[in-house]
């Protein structure tokens, strides 16, 4: 066999394999940190048609997928499941505990708790298409969200403050 039909065949081989594994996406800290990417996650949020949903489920397979390779483990409970709320909780428990969900054609609205020495909530924006996440932004936010004009009122009264929507670090 020559070199040139063997490259073809490995090629052939090899493309199912690249064409459907999971985009490899990078978290750019920086982005994130300078907000960056905020603006047009507001505008979206502004714009686009939502649906609210209190289920971990809803979150998208080939997201969460992503997320748990990002976090090296995203484990998330529905609101009112058991989870790791503080340092004494269980560990077989997930670490996190899902707030609010909300989703359009491509952007994902989440916001969850964590525990440890305090609980925390965390805010999480998502663009993503049909396959990958595409771009990504995460901060703090309170707990009680409803709906996802109350995240944009969060944001701009953040912004209008001079309050950090972050705090110098990247936690997923």
């Amino acid at each position: 066999m020559t070199k040139t039909i063997k490259l073809i065949i490995l090629g052939l081989l090899l493309f199912p394999i690249c064409s459907l594994g999971q985009n490899n996406y990078t978290i750019d800290t920086v982005r994130i940190l300078t907000n960056e990417n905020l603006n047009n996650f507001v505008q979206n949020l502004k714009t686009d048609t939502f649906q609210i949903s209190s289920d971990k489920d809803a979150i998208p397979r080939h997201i969460k997928k992503q997320l748990d390779k990002l976090a090296k483990g995203f484990s998330i409970g529905n609101p009112n499941q058991d989870w790791q709320c503080c340092c004494t909780s269980p560990r077989h428990l997930p670490e996190r505990q899902l707030n609010f969900l909300a989703k359009s054609e491509n952007v994902l609205v989440m916001t969850y708790k964590t525990g440890g020495w305090g609980v925390s909530t965390h805010l999480l924006l998502i663009r993503f298409d049909h396959k990958n996440i595409l771009d990504l932004w995460t901060g703090y936010c309170w707990a009680d969200v409803s709906k996802v004009s109350d995240i944009v009122s969060y944001i701009e009264e953040t912004r209008k403050s001079n309050r950090e929507l972050n705090t110098n670090i990247v936690i997923l």
